[in-house]
């Protein structure tokens, strides 16, 4: 395990298989926000990631034999995926002696391995059958657990499905442990190895304990060398872009979403899928590239004017402001190997500094003016991705982290509620639509949204 230029942000282990390391700004973010709104119950920004799966049975072969060499298969690829991504059994801590947050991971010991195994697998790898699909489970408040946990579900059996296997795989993982991306990257290891399993199951067996310790994931700041400190040039720009930020808000109506008053405590996070046909994508794709634009885009300024179009008419046209962000994958810009999946169990992304601002007019001006907000929605991500002080501004981002896990209420629901967007992309190549006899469907993942917002995928 290389050391770097950030002594305290370097795995290090303290006792026989117990490793820590602390945590840089954007785990603090998440860890802050969990910590912020823990009295509800629930984790801020929980991950959840999702895939169904399906596969034939065989002659010979039963319904029930299938699906317990599934199930067989997913929990050796789950444990194989602790060895390879180990950073998937760590979690965050305050450490009341160092008054610090801390990632802490516990390897396997030689010492009854078996049984450690079997404790984990035990703990983090979960089948259900709750009457229902894995898609509507995970709209009835699942479980947000201290670790990352694959629950395998079980969902009805469909007329149809006689000679076929099914199973909804959900991951749900505190957001400063991984993030979207790697989640997804994640559900495509898991699937590979469960199909090699499910072929040939003796093909793996676990290393020895402790080895995977080389594999602990580093933080963003290390994964893609940020340097320690801002030059002069980049603390001006830092403090010029806060700045603006503050200055965007004055004099003028800010778009948010149109609310009434309700509970105090946040309720459970739902996800709505909308589903576009074979023949609308392609006229929406042709539609973007007419534009010179991507799907992000074109879904970043149709936020923009849906909320326009919900706010409230008046006699008079009024000019308001629409603020916004872009969320932004850092894996490329990060060092070989944490620019691979090799590293998905880990927080490498952003948010951009600089604010998407868009003037729009109540009640919405007709589609020519729409096509002018999509080129500017495009020229700011365009912006954000070709700046070359991003990445070194990218901690000071975040906002200041908690300095104690201290007890506070829960924050009241957000008056301004807002709409935020993450970056689409062509998930089939994320996500393989087929590992060998298992055939793949709807991958998706979201984080779990307490603050009254909506959020797109």
């Amino acid at each position: 395990m290389a050391t770097s230029c950030y002594p305290y942000l370097d795995w290090r282990e303290s006792t026989p298989g117990h490793w820590g390391r602390e945590i840089d700004e954007a785990e603090r973010f998440y860890t802050d926000m969990a910590k912020t709104y823990e009295g509800s119950g629930r984790i801020f920004f929980a991950i959840t990631g999702f895939v169904s799966l399906s596969i034939d049975v065989t002659q010979d072969s039963s319904l029930e034999e299938t699906g317990k060499m599934v199930e067989d298969a997913l929990r050796q690829a789950w444990l194989r995926l602790r060895f390879e991504h180990p950073t998937i059994a760590s979690y965050v801590e305050y450490n009341l002696g160092r008054g610090k947050w801390v990632r802490s991971y516990r390897a396997f010991l030689p010492d009854g391995f078996e049984a450690q195994i079997d404790e984990w697998l035990s703990a983090t790898s979960i089948s259900i059958n709750p009457g229902t699909s894995g898609l509507q489970w995970c709209n009835l408040d699942p479980p947000a657990p201290k670790f990352p946990s694959l629950f395998i579900v079980t969902p009805p059996s469909l007329g149809e499905d006689a000679n076929t296997v099914r199973r909804d795989l959900v991951i749900r993982s505190p957001h400063d442990t991984m993030d979207g991306m790697g989640t997804l990257q994640l559900l495509n290891a898991l699937l590979s190895h469960a199909s090699l399993a499910f072929q040939i199951p003796e093909a793996w067996r676990p290393p020895p304990p402790n080895i995977e310790c080389q594999l602990l994931s580093p933080p963003l700041r290390i994964a893609a060398a940020i340097p320690p400190i801002l030059t002069i040039q980049r603390q001006h720009r830092l403090q010029a872009i806060i700045n603006r930020k503050t200055s965007l808000r004055n004099d003028v109506e800010i778009l948010s979403l149109p609310s009434k008053k309700g509970p105090m405590v946040p309720g459970k996070h739902q996800r709505i899928a909308h589903e576009l046909s074979v023949p609308d994508t392609a006229r929406l794709i042709g539609a973007c590239r007419k534009l010179g634009a991507t799907i992000t885009h074109v879904y970043h300024t149709a936020v923009a004017c849906s909320m326009q179009d919900l706010q409230e008419r008046s006699q008079e046209s009024r000019l308001t402001r629409y603020l916004s962000y872009a969320l932004i994958n850092e894996r490329p810009r990060c060092m070989t190997p944490y620019n691979t999946p090799a590293h998905a169990a880990a927080v490498y992304h952003s948010v951009s500094g600089e604010s998407l601002v868009l003037g729009l007019a109540i009640p919405s001006a007709t589609e020519d003016t729409q096509s002018t907000l999509v080129e500017q929605v495009r020229t700011f991500y365009t912006k954000v991705r070709n700046d070359p002080d991003h990445l070194a501004l990218v901690p000071s981002f975040f906002t200041d982290p908690i300095s104690a896990p201290n007890e506070t209420p829960v924050p009241p629901p957000n008056d301004s509620p807002s709409v935020s967007m993450s970056s689409f992309r062509v998930l089939d190549k994320i996500v393989q639509p087929r590992h060998g006899p298992f055939k793949i469907d709807k991958p998706w993942v979201t984080g779990e949204e307490l603050g009254r917002g909506w959020a797109c995928f």
